[in-house]
């Protein structure tokens, strides 16, 4: 890290990343502040929902002073509401799929925090995320393969990414956690977060939206071979792919192959080889490699987060959407979630499915 005697902006969640990566800035010799976006809302009733709680708070304090750094809490609740919660409880009610974190990234826990990192004179906002940079100053999967996290970063404009450093990129994540342990660091042995930060206990978290946003279940009947087997109690509460929880009898198990957002009818399946997408749309697509890939390029794309990247091209419409074109088919390609693109480790960029 190249950035000694200067200030940094260092992204501290209460987790063990990133409290490496202030302790890793920390021992480069850098100006380290932590900054903590607070993103719970404000009606105590609602306080539970919310995966970062008051313990978080006096841990992430606890390391701040520890570490002996300056440490602020940045209010975002509002942009967090708007931005990705809304969004996320609208891509449900329309029968598809968000992930929340590569909604977020861009804009509140990047975009928030480098716009306070740059009004405060920093010089980079570093993160825990499992991810590193090229020579070429494009993202490269994290050496350890059981966290890389570059998936969920696609969507981060290139502008941003000469301003941006990922310290535990290079390493495992047993390292990480023995290197904060050995600094007497409470939070060597915290469990990883979860996709989702804002769900009710025991509950979904299309379902903890709905409730935040008053929304209305969108009923409709459950289609197999061309007829009517059951009714289901919401699209936002199906996911294509899905088996469990669906409460339907077929004498076998049954599988969400398609959503209907316009009749309300889901259409299922018993036999998983018809789960199988070969050839898909992808939209809002993102580029952070400063020239598009050729169409006849093979390439890797990665289309969920633990779904190892299978090989296929990527064809330019013309209308900002893309094709996706896959050497073999993959499972469950799921609208409202991302395929992201690589060529070998290097992302390249990424889209949200649209069947």
């Amino acid at each position: 890290m190249d950035y000694a005697g200067k200030k940094v902006v260092v992204a501290l969640s209460g987790g063990v990343d990133s409290t490496a990566a202030a302790l890793l800035a920390k021992a480069a010799g850098c100006q380290v502040i932590g900054a903590t976006l607070d993103l719970a809302p404000a009606e105590p009733e609602w306080k539970c929902a919310w995966g970062c709680g008051s313990e978080d708070e006096k841990l992430i304090r606890t390391v701040a002073d520890k570490l002996e750094i300056e440490h602020t809490f940045i209010n975002a609740a509002a942009e967090f509401e708007e931005l990705v919660l809304k969004n996320c409880y609208e891509v449900y009610s329309s029968g598809r799929t968000p992930n929340p974190c590569v909604l977020c990234n861009p804009a509140i826990k990047f975009g928030l925090l480098a716009k306070y990192a740059r009004s405060i004179g920093a010089e980079a906002l570093l993160t825990g995320h499992y991810a590193k940079f090229s020579s070429e100053k494009l993202i490269v999967r994290g050496d350890d393969p059981k966290k890389d996290q570059s998936y969920f970063l696609y969507r981060l404009p290139r502008e941003l990414l000469d301003f941006i450093q990922f310290p535990v990129g290079s390493l495992q994540k047993n390292q990480v956690r023995a290197m904060v342990a050995e600094a007497g660091l409470p939070v060597a042995h915290r469990p990883d977060s979860q996709d989702a930060c804002f769900v009710f206990p025991g509950e979904s978290f299309a379902e903890t939206l709905f409730r935040r946003f008053n929304g209305k279940s969108r009923s409709g009947n459950f289609i197999y071979q061309g007829k009517v087997v059951g009714r289901h109690a919401g699209l936002h509460r199906c996911t294509v792919g899905q088996r469990k929880g669906l409460n339907v009898a077929l004498g076998v198990p049954a599988y969400v192959k398609s959503i209907d957002n316009t009749s309300g009818d889901i259409e299922l399946v018993t036999d998983q080889n018809l789960l199988a997408c070969q050839k898909f749309y992808i939209n809002q697509v993102n580029f952070q490699t400063p020239i598009l890939p050729d169409p006849s390029e093979e390439l890797l794309i990665q289309i969920r987060y633990r779904t190892p990247a299978a090989a296929g091209r990527v064809i330019p419409q013309g209308d900002g959407s893309f094709v996706v074109e896959l050497n073999e088919p993959q499972r469950a390609v799921t609208p409202g979630q991302s395929a992201v693109i690589y060529r070998g480790n290097t992302l390249l960029g990424g889209g949200i499915i649209g069947l």
